[in-house]
This record gives structure tokens, sequence and C-alpha cells, in this order.
């Protein structure tokens, strides 16, 4: 039985998204010793040399066009600001604000979709993106009255950053197969990284507070991190080369509902604001992807009969 490209890739979305819950999980274990900085460059780290491994192990057989390095380096430099952005509020205002400026990604996606990509986006879709936002909204229960302007302009910076590094996946396809793409963001984002903690113990020596040696248990959940990281970013690129931006984008949404299931092992309390937020989420994927599932399952059924 052969599943088309959209169902595939709005699994794959799915997959990514619990596999980045994971990631943040390793994340949140590290962030009480370790600063951001240095947990984004573990987890490019490695996620390079495992995907480096993959490539070198099974070389990609496929035939790609000449070309495409210059996308290929917008995906890796709109990635990594948006990572920094993103982090460097985790480290200014509260989390769930961060995430929900983070998350408002795919309403870019969407936008950007629709005029500039002329990718065919109905009405429905538009609406369960809108939908599954604000799911997003009452998980994160934000006060934004609170929240410093320069904040605000780097949550849009960071969604935005990030909704365009989703978009060049896309034209990316024909060019590279989808380990090369990841390798190349594993590559970006560790040099970048290295590159801030250097220039900040250039400034500060032996104070500087970007860098922490590892202890053993630290370095088990690095791997882990990476791991995760690595797994979440094949499959996240996996489902933008195999579907419309517009299509897979918002059920990443759903990555808030695993990392809060995620979270209750940490000792996180689910408010009743917070699980109907959660449902909305779940509405939101599953408007948008049930009816390419139906299509694809009914497709598949004909073909066989």
């Amino acid at each position: 039985m052969v599943y088309s490209n959209l169902s595939m890739g709005i699994f794959s979305m799915l997959v990514s998204s619990f596999f980045f819950a994971l990631m943040n999980g390793c994340v949140k274990l590290l962030s009480s010793s370790m600063s951001s900085i240095e947990i984004i460059f573990f987890r490019s780290f490695v996620m390079a040399v495992l995907v480096a491994s993959m490539l070198i192990y099974k070389p990609p057989t496929a035939t790609y066009k000449k070309g495409g390095w210059g996308n290929l380096v917008l995906r890796s430099l709109f990635g990594g600001f948006g990572m920094l952005a993103f982090f460097y509020n985790i480290g200014e205002i509260p989390l769930g604000v961060a995430s929900t400026f983070k998350q408002s990604s795919p309403i870019f996606i969407v936008l950007i979709s629709m005029f500039f990509l002329k990718e065919k986006t109905g009405a429905n879709i538009l609406l369960f993106t809108l939908l599954g936002f604000v799911g997003i909204v009452f998980i994160c229960d934000p006060h934004l009255n609170s929240i410093p302007p320069l904040n605000i302009v780097l949550g849009i910076f960071s969604a935005l950053s990030v909704a365009l590094a989703y978009m060049t996946l896309s034209s990316l396809r024909e060019y590279f197969h989808s380990n090369v793409i990841v390798l190349s963001f594993g590559i970006s984002m560790s040099v970048v990284s290295v590159l801030i903690m250097l220039v900040e113990f250039g400034m500060y020596g032996q104070q500087s507070m970007l860098w922490a040696m590892p202890n053993m248990q630290e370095w088990f959940y690095i791997l882990l991190l990476g791991l995760f990281g690595t797994l979440g970013q094949y499959f996240l690129t996996k489902a933008f080369l195999l579907a419309p931006a517009g299509i897979v984008a918002p059920i990443d949404y759903t990555r808030i509902v695993f990392s809060a299931f995620i979270g209750i092992f940490f000792g996180d309390y689910l408010s009743i604001t917070t699980i109907f937020g959660m449902v909305l989420v779940i509405v939101s994927g599953i408007g948008i992807g049930l009816p390419i599932f139906l299509r694809d399952f009914r497709a598949i059924g004909k073909t066989d009969n």
C-alpha cells in the first residue's frame, strides 16, 4: 500500500513534533546548569555528527539538479536567526509566551504560501490554522501587557525567521537530499553558537557564563538531546519536502500538546485553560489532516479494487 506525499508529509510532521517535544524535555533537564547557547551548540553538533555518519554509511543515490546553494544558505540563516531569537526570549520572558510567539510561524507560512508561492490553501486550512494558534494562546496563558517591546519584536522576528526557513525547504527538494539539508543546518548552528561563545569568552574570560563543562549525567542528556533533535529535524525536513508548506506547517502545533504531556513527568500542572487549549490544537490538526488522509484511503481502496 502506497500513501500519497501529502499523507506522508502530515505523518512526518507529527513524528517530528513528538521528537522535538522529547528534545525540549532534555533542554529542560540541562537548562538548570547550562546556558541556552551551549545547549544549542551541543544539539546542533551532535545532530551534524549523526547525520554526517548516515551520509557516509549510506550516500544518496538519487540524482538532483545542480545549484540551490543560495537557498540552502538562506534556510540555515533563517533557521539560525529564529532559534537565537527564540532562545534569547526564553531567558527574558516566560517560556510559554516565547513559545507562543515561535509557534505562530505557521500563520506566516500559510499567508506566504497563499500570496507569494501561489499554493492552493483553502479557507478551511486558514481557519484551522488560526484555531490552532488560539489553542496555543490558551495553553501558554500569556500576559502580553507585561512583555517589553524588544521581546515582542524578537518574538515576531523568531516566528517570521522560522517561517522563512521552512518555506525555503520546498524550493530545495530538487537540489539536495533531505539529510544534506539537515546536515547544513547542524553545521551552521554549531558554527554560529561557537562564535557567540568565543566572543563572550573574549569579553569576560574565565567569568564566561555561556560555557560550563558537562558532567557524566549531562553528557547522557546531551546525547539524547542531539538524537531527538536530529530525528525531529529529519522528519520536519521530510514533511516540507513531501507536501505543500501551507498543509503541513499547522500540524506542528501538536508539538505543544506533546510537550505538555511530557511536562507532567516534570511535575507540570495542567489547568482547565491549558486543557482547553490542547483540545483546540488537536481539533486544528484533525481538521487539517483528516480530509487528506480520507481522500488517500479512498484512492488506495479504488486502486486495490
